[in-house]
């Protein structure tokens, strides 16, 4: 390859992999790595309290149901990633459900 990255590996989990772990390369190397280095904790609570959550603040049905694999998907990969890293992809569902130019479904113009 002539762009400098390395070439895809054909197994598309090793593939998938690879990019999570660049993934959390950037993140840390744009916020470094504050594990270990004290600070206050914060709050604690459990999936099923985000998803619900998210799910009330949704504006229709099609916004819950993405809420839905959102948390999922997010859960599936969290305890591979920095805990400011699940929190930034949190917040960032919070917007996009709470955003509203990225409703769907549109009440057609009169």
């Amino acid at each position: 390859m002539t762009d400098g990255r390395s070439p895809t590996p054909e197994d598309p989990l090793l593939a998938r992999a690879l990019e999570l772990r660049a993934d959390v390369e950037r993140f840390q190397g744009r916020f470094g790595n504050i594990v270990g280095e004290g600070g206050d904790a914060c709050l604690t609570f459990k999936w099923e309290e985000l998803e619900r959550q998210l799910v009330d603040l949704a504006p229709s049905d099609l916004q819950a149901e993405l809420v839905h694999r959102l948390v999922a998907r997010t859960k599936t990969y969290a305890a591979l990633k920095p805990g400011e890293m699940v929190l930034r992809e949190i917040i960032s569902i919070a917007a996009l459900i709470l955003d509203e130019s990225s409703l769907e479904v549109r009440p057609a113009a009169p």
